[in-house]
């Protein structure tokens, strides 16, 4: 009994070890990758367009959470009726997405 586990316990080990050097050289793959986007990318605010998805994911979030559930039912209640329905849920999702978090 104690045998088996033992064996269990050091393939998992080896799965394990094994899984987190390959996610180590993907990881690193997509660093070199990331820098030479940016050392091609022109000068400017808006380097690339995954940072301005970003601004815009993050301004739009903004609006979404502090202005419109917490800011507007306080301070205009009358303004809510006339807004478009909510779209946290994409806003999230998206921003999720490119944050590399499972959604």
């Amino acid at each position: 009994m104690w045998d088996l586990l033992r064996d269990l316990g050091g393939r998992l080990l080896r799965d394990l070890a094994g899984s987190s050097r390959e996610r180590r050289d993907l990881l690193a793959a997509q660093i070199r990758l990331n820098e030479r986007e940016t050392e091609q990318a022109p000068s400017s605010v808006l380097r690339l367009w995954r940072s301005f998805l970003g601004w815009v994911l993050a301004l739009l979030f903004c609006w979404e959470v502090p202005v419109r559930l917490l800011l507007l039912p306080l301070l205009a209640p009358d303004l809510l009726d006339d807004l478009p329905p909510p779209a946290l849920d994409q806003i999230l999702s998206l921003l999720a997405g490119m944050l590399g978090l499972p959604f």
